[in-house]
C-alpha cells in the first residue's frame, strides 16, 4: 500500500514538475499608457537602448499581430553621445532604423513606446520614408519628450505624455510660440513631483493613478492593449548611460 501510494504521489509530482517545464513564460498584458512605459523605463532585466517584441495588439475590437519598439532615453549610443537633428539622422534613429530593417520583416505593423530621448527618436522614426514604405507605422506613445520638429510627414498617430513639473519635454522652446506649441500637443497630468524634477520625468510616467485613464496608444479613454510573451523580446545594442 506504501509503495502504491509513494509511486503516485512520483507520478503526480512528475506531472506537476512537467506542466510546469512545459507552460512556459506567463504573457505580458498592458491596458495602459503607465503600464507599457513601466516596461520601457523601469524594466531591470534591460539597459539596452532598444527592445523588439512580437505582440498582439488589440484596438476597437479587433485584434492583430504588431511588433512594439520600444525605446530607453539613453544619454549614449554605442558609446557616442546621442544627437537627433531636423534630419532624424541622430546616432540613436540610425541605429534603431538599422536594427528594425535587419530583423523586423517588410509590412509588419509597428508600435512605439520611447521615454525622453526615446520618444524624441521615435518621433524621427515615424517620419523616416524608408520605414514608411517598408512598414505600417501605427502610433507612437511619448513619456517626458519634447515635440520635435521633423521633416517630413509622420505615420500613424503621435502621442505624447508630459507631467506639467517635468521640464524636460520644454527643453526644445525656444520661443513663446514654441512653448505654447509643445504644452498644446501633449496630454498633461500632475504627478505632483513639487521640487522633485527627478520624480516628475522619470516616476511619473509609471503610475497608473496619473496616467491609468490612457490606453497604450496614450489615448486617454483608448482600448487599445498589447499582449505578448516576454521570452520573445529582442534586446539590441550594448548597454549605456541613462
Amino acid at each position: 500500500m506504501k509503495k502504491t501510494l509513494s509511486a503516485l504521489l512520483c507520478l503526480i509530482l512528475c506531472f506537476i514538475f512537467a506542466f510546469v517545464a512545459f507552460a512556459g513564460t506567463p504573457p505580458a498584458d498592458f491596458s495602459t499608457a503607465a503600464d507599457l512605459l513601466d516596461f520601457v523605463i523601469v524594466s531591470k532585466a534591460y539597459t539596452t537602448p532598444l527592445r523588439i517584441v512580437p505582440a498582439v495588439l488589440t484596438k476597437d475590437g479587433e485584434s492583430r499581430n504588431v511588433y512594439l519598439v520600444a525605446l530607453l532615453g539613453m544619454k549614449t549610443v554605442g558609446g557616442q553621445v546621442n544627437s537627433q537633428n531636423g534630419g532624424g539622422t541622430g546616432v540613436y534613429a540610425a541605429f534603431v532604423k538599422d536594427v528594425l530593417l535587419q530583423t523586423v520583416p517588410a509590412g509588419a505593423a509597428l508600435v512605439f513606446a520611447g521615454h525622453s530621448l526615446g520618444g524624441m527618436t521615435a518621433q524621427h522614426l515615424r517620419c523616416d520614408k524608408q520605414l514608411q514604405e517598408t512598414y505600417e507605422i501605427l502610433n507612437v506613445l511619448c513619456g517626458g519628450s519634447p515635440l520635435e520638429e521633423v521633416e517630413g510627414e509622420g505615420e500613424g498617430s503621435l502621442h505624447r505624455l508630459t507631467d506639467i513639473l517635468d521640464m524636460i519635454p520644454y527643453i526644445r522652446s525656444t520661443s513663446l510660440c514654441a512653448l505654447i506649441r509643445q504644452i498644446r500637443t501633449a496630454h498633461r497630468e500632475n504627478g505632483h513631483y513639487f521640487l522633485n524634477p527627478d520624480g516628475a520625468h522619470n516616476e511619473s510616467y509609471v503610475r497608473n493613478d496619473v496616467w491609468g485613464d490612457y490606453d497604450v496608444f496614450g489615448e486617454k479613454g483608448g482600448g487599445a492593449a498589447l499582449r505578448f510573451n516576454p521570452a520573445d523580446i529582442c534586446a539590441y545594442g550594448d548597454a549605456a548611460a541613462r
